[in-house]
């Protein structure tokens, strides 16, 4: 249990790669809202204090205050008991401080705005501050890129629609790149309130799902914690569970593994296990749980991580709901990239058992190149795999592909770069044979692969290395930009600005798949932060080709790799 309500709670924050005065913001507490509520949010991590505006992508959000949590000194012993007992009071409904103790050393006690006016808190800010005082301090466990909290009150339209936009912070300094935030129709129900522990101890939060067609779960793991949720369900109706942990923050630059590996147990109340899930599929880790109870009965939904690790970023939402009816929260990664589309038609092949071969022929009819091309893990398929072309099975290799090795991984959970993709100069037209093999020398049911054969068609991606442009006057934002090249395009990619911005070195050279631009605001006005459309262009075949550029931010996983988290938009301020 943690210092969390409907109406105010903690969140945390992961390490992302912005410039070094930038807001960041690290977790939103709770990731979502019903729509028609009113609620407040904790909004945690660097750069945050002074004056701030927050910016929802989502229409039908109003922001109608923004306050700072202070950060809080360890006090010294006589003025912890002071404090301490100071809350005990009014927790037993005496707001009025208690006199002070005769301490010869009460001219050292530190100053705190909240510590000096707890009689005038709210029973949210009451919990931060226990939990801060009852909590013991662990310097191994403190992330500076999370230690700073914004309070921020949030209206939501009755009529706003539902689905997942983004929230960013912006100050003085600049703006925060994006973190998902989305709008749900249906009610939430958060952890309850952090208590200290000589008190009465709430239990967990309460969901009777037995009367409604569902709620969102939401809270966050501290280090060593399991959360719980007493549930109540009808006999005989089918319940899903779908939990979003990963998808809300998808790397975590200091920890190993990069992320929040969530586990959920569902048990009866004599503590026997009836349903656990673990990863939803072998790339996606968070979890859905489906479970049919025999009888009308009390259940305990846990949450944890699986290597029971914890702290303020390990934040989750659990859609739980009858039937298997969508839950908002199930697609968090529509709130970073665009999913891929089947393909419509049946699979072309299936490699069944390990080491097994799947083989597809087909028919070139004319001379010249042509591009293969495997989808198979974009669409979810464990494949990894290799494609080796042969003009008749058992002949001659002619030629063969594995991963893609594109200069980015992009997407909350990159998985491009294993579906192989090549280019073959046909020198006469018949039948050849496309052959599919796992390389990890896997193979089943689902190790399903669809195969393209088409004529090149050369073009380019751009995408960004950060979302937000806090621009200045006389002062450059530096912004990566990355071209990921296709069916042989070679050229030079040159940048374009619409709005109020100059730039230099914004071509990517012929060759080359990366470019540092230079950003200037080119106004005298200040500008609040809007969003805007960056474009690239290109010869190709005698024409120019005009592509808008993908706004994203760059992340760090575990210490090592670098990945490009696609947002839904630019966003621009400027002059201050």
């Amino acid at each position: 249990m943690k210092l969390i309500t409907a109406t105010a709670a903690l969140f945390a924050a992961t390490m992302g790669l912005t410039a070094a005065n930038d807001p960041y913001v690290g977790y939103i507490y709770p990731s979502g809202m019903q729509r028609g509520t009113t609620n407040r949010l904790v909004v945690g991590g660097q750069q945050l204090w002074g004056k701030k505006t927050a910016y929802f992508s989502n229409p039908g959000i109003h922001v109608l205050d923004i306050e700072k949590v202070p950060n809080f000194s360890p006090p010294t012993g006589m003025q912890r008991k002071h404090l301490k007992n100071w809350l005990d009071g009014i927790a037993a409904g005496r707001t009025e401080e208690p006199p002070k103790p005769n301490d010869p050393h009460i001219s050292e006690w530190r100053t705190n705005s909240w510590w000096s006016a707890l009689d005038t808190l709210d029973e949210g800010q009451i919990a931060i501050v226990e939990h801060d005082l009852y909590t013991p301090r662990n310097s191994l466990q403190a992330t500076p890129s999370l230690r700073q909290r914004l309070l921020v009150t949030v209206a939501i339209d009755p009529d706003a629609k539902p689905g997942w936009g983004t929230l960013s912070i912006s100050g003085i300094n600049g703006i925060s790149a994006p973190r998902p935030f989305f709008v749900s129709e249906l009610p939430h129900v958060a952890e309850p309130l952090y208590v200290p522990p000589h008190r009465h101890q709430p239990g967990p939060a309460f969901a009777d799902l037995a009367k409604c067609d569902g709620m969102i779960l939401d809270g966050q793991i501290l280090p060593g914690s399991t959360d719980a949720f007493r549930l109540r369900l009808a006999a005989g109706h089918h319940y899903r569970f779908n939990v979003t942990a990963r998808e809300l923050q998808p790397y975590i630059g200091d920890a190993v593994p990069g992320f929040f590996n969530a586990s959920i147990t569902l048990k009866d109340l004599r503590g026997n296990v009836v349903a656990q899930a673990d990863d939803n599929s072998r790339f996606r880790p968070d979890p859905v749980l489906e479970f049919t109870p025999a009888d009308d009965c009390e259940y305990l939904l846990q949450i944890h991580d699986v290597l029971y690790r914890g702290r303020a970023d390990f934040v989750y939402a659990i859609c739980a709901r009858q039937g298997n009816a969508g839950c908002a929260t199930a697609e968090a990664e529509d709130a970073w990239t665009s999913p891929y589309a089947s393909p419509d038609r049946a699979p072309d092949g299936i490699v069944s058992a390990a080491g097994a071969i799947s083989r597809k022929t087909f028919v070139v009819d004319s001379p010249g190149p042509r591009v293969l091309e495997v989808t198979a893990r974009r669409l979810g398929s464990p494949l990894d795999a290799v494609l080796t072309l042969r003009r008749e099975p058992g002949g001659p290799v002619l030629a063969q592909w594995d991963d893609v090795t594109n200069t980015v991984f992009t997407g909350t959970i990159p998985q491009e770069e294993y579906d192989p993709v090549g280019m073959f100069d046909f020198k006469e037209p018949g039948e050849y044979v496309a052959e599919v093999t796992d390389r990890t020398r896997h193979g089943g049911d689902a190790y399903v692969w669809w195969l393209d054969v088409r004529n090149p068609s050369p073009g380019f991606t751009v995408l960004s290395s950060r979302s937000t442009l806090p621009l200045k006057r006389g002062q450059p934002v530096k912004v990566d930009f990355h071209v990921i090249r296709k069916d042989g395009f070679d050229g030079a990619v040159t940048i374009e600005f619409d709005g109020p911005i100059r730039a230099k070195n914004c071509v990517v050279k012929p060759g080359e798949n990366k470019a540092t631009a230079s950003l200037f605001y080119a106004r005298r006005q200040p500008l609040d932060a809007h969003p805007v459309k960056l474009f690239a262009k290109a010869t190709i075949g005698g024409r120019e080709v005009r592509v808008p550029v993908i706004p994203c931010d760059e992340y760090e996983q575990a210490f090592a790799w670098h990945h490009l988290v696609p947002a839904k938009h630019f966003l621009l301020s400027g002059g201050r």
